[in-house]
């Protein structure tokens, strides 16, 4: 008996192995243009800690925190070890099941059943203990790969959920540089205000002296009234502004708004970011990757659906010892075993195999329409970070030509208030355009670290395909 079993699980095994139902995966190809549309500045390269090419004690520390802390990445490694579960469970299908039981049955049974067997009138009844011990063994014959085809869908489902963590972090890190970087730039626009605030209130202040004497009108008063009142109203509006952007820093770190200290330094200009050609796109984003695992899984299913149609053959055995004496439990006597495959041919299911089968194929077209749709949105956040930045340091340079201009007027106007040749309501004047010049490079500069943050994300922070866990 044990030399045919063993003979019959070897020729399932090589049965098993013959014949694997359905599409096998391929990767669609990305059709990425030859360049961005927007020129590709030369300059660094981004690692996976791609923030501390900023030299940056305190963005340090709050990555640090964010990653920590952050709910969201939480999320992600529960879903990464759901998957690996799954994943695990399902390998198991692919090997037999042994298990094994033990039992002590107190038995009697009925005189008076119609199965009770009769001998010389009187009927036979069974009265006592019954022991037994008894191994068995389970296994589906895996002849057209419907078991391989699971265990193929939930390793892609695995390497999902893993690509999507990865994700996750390339996004929170980038977040979480954008909102401090935005931060900076409005304490840089407020010393800005504050420095046209003053001075719209010593122009404000000369005005008045102004008119009081009869020298100016009134329109002139209130035209000067005004223009202090609307950086009054800017500069009350700073700190409403900052605490939105605390707030949501304070989220991303998963700490108390109340808790963040940062200390404010001036934002210089940022440095380039190498963007690479649209090509290499599909190896730097964690999330293209993780749609082309989720094509892949849809497409094994295409397998599992097709396997239904198909005989399922399962090899079932079992092994043990029963007796109504303990001690006789293990002996030839009490031996008993059975052994045989058992076949499922579906007939008639009324259009169900049919319509799954349907289903898997359209979930293949979903899932390659979806990676189309994310790689031409993929190459539009690069194209716009770049044009972004392109275009923030062209207005840059046009305002430093501004500022440049309105100094050297702002020199002038001293220079003749000195002199005796005009007032100093003049100078306040020459003041105007310098001073909203700082402000507006100010908000131009947050703006150039904002599009920095959204080329970091666009570029996927580093990632690599050698390293998705993130």
């Amino acid at each position: 008996m044990n030399a045919k079993f063993v003979l019959t699980l070897l020729t399932s095994a090589v049965l098993a192995a013959c014949t694997t139902v359905g599409p096998n995966y391929e990767a669609p190809a990305a059709h990425a243009p030859a360049a961005y549309r927007a020129a590709s500045p030369a300059g660094a390269e981004l690692q996976r800690d791609w923030w501390l090419m900023f030299d940056d004690a305190q963005l340090n520390a709050l990555e640090g925190q964010a990653l920590q802390a952050s709910p969201t990445l939480a999320a992600a490694a529960a879903r990464i070890e759901r998957a690996r579960a799954v994943f695990g469970a399902t390998r198991a299908d692919e090997r037999p099941r042994l298990d094994v039981g033990a039992s002590v049955t107190d038995l009697r049974t009925s005189a008076k059943s119609v199965t009770t067997p009769v001998l010389g009138g009187q009927p036979i009844i069974f009265d006592g203990t019954q022991t037994g011990i008894q191994a068995s063994l389970g296994w589906e014959i895996d002849l057209w790969g419907r078991v391989k085809r699971q265990a193929e869908a939930a390793q892609a489902q695995l390497d999902a959920s893993t690509l999507d963590a990865a994700a996750a972090r390339v996004a929170l890190t980038a977040d979480v540089a954008a909102a401090y970087w935005q931060w900076r730039a409005l304490a840089d626009e407020a010393n800005a205000l504050q420095r046209l605030r003053d001075s719209r209130a010593k122009a404000f202040q000369v005005a008045q002296t102004r008119f009081d004497a009869g020298a100016s009108t009134t329109q002139d008063l209130e035209r000067v009234r005004a223009e202090l009142a609307a950086a009054d109203a800017d500069l009350a509006d700073l700190p409403r502004r900052e605490a939105l952007v605390l707030n949501q820093l304070a989220a991303l770190t998963g700490q108390p708004a109340a808790g963040l200290k940062l200390q404010a330094a001036p934002l210089a200009t940022p440095p380039q970011i190498r963007a690479g050609l649209p090509s290499e796109l599909l190896q730097r984003r964690p999330d293209l990757a993780q749609s082309l695992a989720q094509l892949h899984a849809a497409t094994a299913q295409v397998g599992i659906a097709e396997a239904a149609f198909y005989p399922s053959i399962r090899l079932t055995g079992s092994f043990g010892y029963q007796s109504k004496e303990l001690g006789d439990l293990i002996s030839a006597p009490a031996r008993l075993y059975n052994v045989g495959p058992s076949i499922s041919l579906p007939i008639f299911d009324g259009g169900r195999n049919q319509a799954n089968l349907a289903g898997a194929k359209t979930q293949v077209d979903e899932s390659l329409a979806a990676f189309r749709g994310r790689m031409l949105q993929a190459l539009r956040e690069v194209d716009d970070a770049l044009a972004e930045l392109q275009g923030r340091a062209a207005v840059v340079t046009a305002q430093n030509r501004t500022l440049a201009s309105a100094g050297e007027a702002l020199k002038v106007a001293r220079s003749r208030y000195d002199q005796g040749a005009v007032s100093y309501l003049d100078v306040t004047e020459a003041e105007r355009t310098p001073l909203a010049t700082e402000r507006a490079l100010a908000q131009l500069r947050g703006a150039q670290w904002a599009a920095t943050a959204q080329l970091v994300k666009a570029l996927g922070g580093g990632w690599t395909p050698a390293g998705p866990g993130g």
